[in-house]
C-alpha cells in the first residue's frame, strides 16, 4: 500500500497550496489582483494546509479494488535561491492513517514562481501548475519540462495522451468542493478522456484518463481528482488475452484545514 501511495504522490499529486479561508472570510478583500493569478497560489513560511485524502487502486492481478483514506499536510518550512536566482520554497510532505494517528515524513517539495509559471519540483519532477496571468481558455503543456523516459515508468502513457492540455476555466466563479463553499475561485482542466465501459462490455478494450483541480483566490488549492485505468478484456477460450479487471488508481484531495 504505501508503494502505491507513492505513485499517487509521485506521479502529480503534489501540489503546494496555503493561507485556506473560506469564503465567508472574503468580505472585504483586495481582488485587485484577480486576475493576475498569483495569490490563487499563495506562498509564505510557516504556512501549512491539510487534505482529506480519498484514493484507490484497481490490482488486476489480485483483481481486487482496494481503498484508502489518509491525511496529508503540507507545510512551507524555508526558502532559498536556486540557481537561476530565483526564490524556491521548501515544502515538508507528511501523511497520517487516520486524525488521531502522528504524521510521519512522507516527501519533501519546491515551488518555484519563474516567467510568469508556478513549478512544484519533487523526486525531480518539474510541473507547470498554472501560469500567469489567468484567464479563461488559456492553455499550456503542463507537462513539458517532466522527462518520462527517465522517471514516470508507473503508468507513463497517461501523460502521453496528445489531449493533456491544461486549461482555464470557470474563472472567478463559485465553486463548492463538497466540505464548505468558495467565492473565487479558477479550475484548471487536464484531460477528460473515457473509451468504453466494462461494467457494460466485458469484451471490449476500454480506459480512464481524467484529471482535474480548482484554486481559490487568497487560499490555494481546494480540490483535486485524478483517474487513471486501463482495461484488457479476457482472450477467447484457449487464447491469451487480458485479466480482465481495470488496472490503475484515482485519487480525490480536499482541503480541510490550515493556519
Amino acid at each position: 500500500m504505501y508503494s502505491m501511495r507513492k505513485i499517487l504522490l509521485v506521479l502529480f499529486v503534489i501540489p503546494v497550496v496555503f493561507h485556506l479561508q473560506s469564503c465567508t472570510k472574503e468580505t472585504g478583500e483586495d481582488l485587485s489582483e484577480l486576475s493576475l493569478g498569483y495569490n490563487f497560489y499563495p506562498l509564505e513560511v510557516g504556512k501549512y494546509i491539510l487534505y482529506n485524502v480519498d484514493s484507490i487502486y484497481w490490482d488486476d492481478f489480485l483483481k481486487a479494488e482496494i481503498h484508502h483514506r489518509s491525511q496529508m499536510r503540507y507545510e512551507c518550512v524555508d526558502s532559498f535561491l536556486n540557481g537561476e536566482g530565483e526564490v524556491s520554497y521548501v515544502i515538508n510532505v507528511t501523511e497520517r492513517e487516520t486524525p488521531t494517528s502522528p504524521f510521519v515524513p512522507s516527501d519533501v517539495i519546491h515551488a518555484t514562481i519563474s516567467n510568469n509559471r508556478l513549478i512544484t519540483t519533487q523526486s525531480n519532477l518539474d510541473i507547470i501548475q498554472l501560469t500567469f496571468p489567468i484567464e479563461n481558455g488559456k492553455t499550456w503543456n503542463g507537462l513539458a519540462m517532466l522527462p518520462l523516459e527517465e522517471h514516470a515508468t508507473s503508468f507513463p502513457e497517461r501523460f502521453q495522451d496528445p489531449e493533456y492540455v491544461f486549461e482555464y476555466s470557470n474563472f472567478d466563479e463559485e465553486y463548492d468542493p463538497g466540505n464548505q463553499y468558495y467565492k473565487h475561485t479558477v479550475t484548471v482542466n487536464h484531460i477528460d478522456q473515457e473509451l468504453n465501459n466494462p461494467e457494460e462490455d466485458s469484451t471490449a478494450y476500454a480506459y480512464k484518463n481524467y484529471s482535474k483541480e480548482v484554486y481559490a483566490y487568497n487560499v490555494g488549492l481546494i480540490y483535486r481528482e485524478i483517474v487513471y485505468w486501463t482495461f484488457q478484456p479476457k482472450g477467447p477460450a484457449g487464447q491469451s488475452g487480458g485479466s480482465g479487471y481495470r488496472k490503475g488508481f484515482g485519487v480525490t484531495m480536499r482541503a480541510i484545514d490550515n493556519n
